[in-house]
């Protein structure tokens, strides 16, 4: 919220410039080449591109409210994946890219094409209710909207035979508990990951800031950030980066021979495979899990 936005030393964004951004695409490039188990983290960085306002940036939400201002408004009202979205896509389908965890609620990386069984939305998704009574989730079509605050219900019902549950919105708000599910997950992987990729976040958040660090002091994991703002890791870093998402992503995907797909919208809520395979795989919370809203189950 408001508290957690930056100081006016800390909101500094900084550029490299071209003869220090490129020989630094190089070395990433050559460390997503070499790595046995890459994982990418990303924040709010990552769709200000989509015309979604960050956190923490210049006029990020935090940023404004601190400042007694509004936020500014959402330039679009259905934001597609960027290029840094279908990147990462690319990447995942060429075998480079073995999971992804996001702090983002917008729903752009399931929109994208990245596979329900390889991210961790620590932060939930604006596109997906869930059922506390039996866990069973929902995707939807468009954004999930409670009707009443802190139960977080939507006013839909589970179809699970014999369960009837009510459904709430799945993403998470400050002093909300952090879907123990999702969290497993993403920690089990972030145990095995050798390149950390942090794109777009200003690390302050936990615990989405401590899973690229895991293991770290091993010195068989390199970190690598991503961010115009400094971050309280870029002293571990291997290799840090102070460019716009979309710039990164473009330059290392041509170092690596890549194409970088366009957006296609793959009407995911109305493909019965992919919405089996969601509710199969997308991690969240354990059946019978009442801590993350208020009221009865």
């Amino acid at each position: 919220m408001a508290h957690t936005a930056l100081d006016d030393e800390e909101i500094i964004e900084y550029f490299d410039t071209p003869d220090e951004l490129d020989p630094k695409i190089k070395t990433l490039a050559d460390f997503i080449r070499n790595a046995k188990h890459f994982i990418v983290y990303t924040g709010a960085g990552i769709s200000t591109a989509a015309g979604i306002n960050d956190f923490r940036g210049p006029t990020g939400v935090w940023t404004s409210r601190a400042k007694g201002v509004a936020p500014p408004p959402r330039t679009v009202v259905n934001p597609e994946p960027t290029l840094t979205h279908m990147a990462f896509v690319e990447l995942m389908r060429n075998g480079y890219l073995k999971f992804l965890v996001s702090q983002n609620c917008d729903g752009l990386h399931l929109k994208s094409g990245i596979t329900t069984n390889k991210i961790a939305e620590l932060h939930g998704n604006s596109n997906c209710e869930a059922c506390a009574k039996c866990g069973k989730v929902y995707y939807r079509q468009t954004r999930v909207k409670s009707v009443e605050g802190k139960s977080r219900l939507t006013g839909n019902m589970c179809t699970t035979p014999d369960c009837n549950g009510r459904l709430r919105r799945t993403t998470v708000a400050f002093s909300q508990s952090m879907p123990g599910v999702c969290i497993d997950r993403a920690t089990e992987e972030s145990k095995k990951c050798d390149l950390s990729l942090c794109m777009g976040t200003s690390m302050r958040v936990s615990p989405a800031c401590d899973l690229p660090t895991m293991n770290l002091k091993s010195r068989k994991k390199k970190l690598v950030i991503a961010n115009l703002q400094k971050t309280p890791y870029d002293d571990q870093c291997a290799l840090r980066i102070f460019a716009r998402c979309d710039e990164v992503m473009k330059m290392v995907m041509k170092e690596l021979n890549l194409m970088i797909p366009s957006y296609t919208d793959l009407q995911l809520w109305s493909n019965a495979q992919w919405l089996t395979d969601f509710e199969q795989n997308w991690p969240f919370r354990t059946a019978g899990d009442t801590d993350w809203f208020s009221g009865d189950i």
